[in-house]
């Protein structure tokens, strides 16, 4: 029964949320009642080519999924499955991302704010709104448009039960992707302790680099955070299958990385510079410049670990309390 696994797992992806269960529970139950009717019709279970026939009469998983959703004027139920997930894909993960990064920009950047008093502000969204504008007009038009051409019954109609993707647990764990993490921390980390970076001072190419009494503090952080994830990554290759504590694990270790990353991009962590063909003057400005630059850039650190963050945590919702 792969196959109507497979169907159905693809007809459930564009179906309302709130209705998505009950839809499949009742279409399941009605395919495999047709599976089991012909199958005592031929007194043998039936092969994924004989079942395929039946699932191409039950319709494509687009169109089975369209007679379930509200009528539409402008788009036909056939497409309007595709135009809402690329609609709401648009927003969540391009939209509503550049929002959320403009509002931390604002809060967090006091150059921004300086640059833009007042109703400038609210002006600097402007490409926001031309983006929201011009997406959902171009994609509501093309996709009127296909509804009413030659093309439609082609995209809705011209599929096979073969191509459809596999079921996917996404609660697998590529153990090609924790051997290269764990090949990336452990070199990293001994490289580290190879060079003796917990020292304040460093000697490149000439010139003389000294770092805030802060840095071995955040040095050997780095470290402890650094074997956290090693361990993990061994109970990922051990159990390749993301359990309530291995995604708690994940959600800690990250959490505390990027907190530890925003302290070190806050902490003025270059002290001075020398060399012998730069004045202590440009060396002082560039330390300056530098140590402002890191403080501005804060802000994405603490942007792109709160994205890593809301998936981990959504991590932790599928697995669920069981797992």
């Amino acid at each position: 029964m792969e196959l109507v696994d497979r169907y159905l797992h693809a007809v459930k992806f564009w179906l309302p949320r709130n209705q998505k269960d009950d839809i499949i529970a009742e279409l399941s139950e009605d395919l495999r009642s047709q599976i089991e009717d012909k199958e005592s019709e031929l007194g043998h279970k039936l092969t994924d080519a004989e079942i395929e026939p039946i699932l191409k009469r039950c319709g494509s998983p687009m169109a089975v999924a369209g007679r379930y959703l509200p009528q539409q004027s402008l788009i036909g139920p056939a497409l309007f499955p595709i135009y809402s997930v690329i609609i709401r894909s648009l927003f969540l993960y391009f939209l509503v991302p550049w929002m959320l990064v403009w509002m931390g920009i604002a809060i967090f950047s006091p150059d921004f704010r300086a640059d833009h008093p007042g109703a400038a502000l609210f002006a600097s969204l402007k490409p926001w709104w031309l983006a929201c504008t011009y997406s959902l007009f171009f994609n509501t038009l093309a996709f009127a448009l296909l509804d009413r051409s030659q093309m439609r019954s082609h995209v809705v109609n011209d599929w096979n039960p073969r191509s459809l993707p596999a079921v996917r647990d996404r609660n697998v764990i590529s153990r090609g992707g924790t051997i290269f993490e764990l090949t990336v921390v452990v070199a990293t980390l001994a490289t580290w302790i190879q060079l003796d970076a917990f020292r304040r001072t460093f000697h490149i190419f000439g010139t003389t680099l000294t770092l805030s009494s802060r840095w071995p503090f955040f040095f050997w952080a780095l470290v402890v955070v650094s074997l956290a994830g090693i361990a993990l990554t061994c109970l990922n290759l051990s159990n390749p299958r993301w359990t309530r504590f291995t995604a708690s694990l994940r959600l800690g270790i990250d959490f505390y990385s990027f907190a530890l990353f925003y302290w070190l991009f806050r902490s003025d962590m270059l002290q001075s510079l020398s060399a012998s063909d730069v004045s202590f003057a440009d060396a002082s400005n560039f330390v300056r410049s530098f140590d402002h630059w890191m403080a501005s850039s804060a802000i994405w650190v603490l942007i792109i670990g709160a994205i890593v963050v809301f998936f981990d945590v959504r991590r932790i919702l599928r697995v669920g309390p069981t797992a």
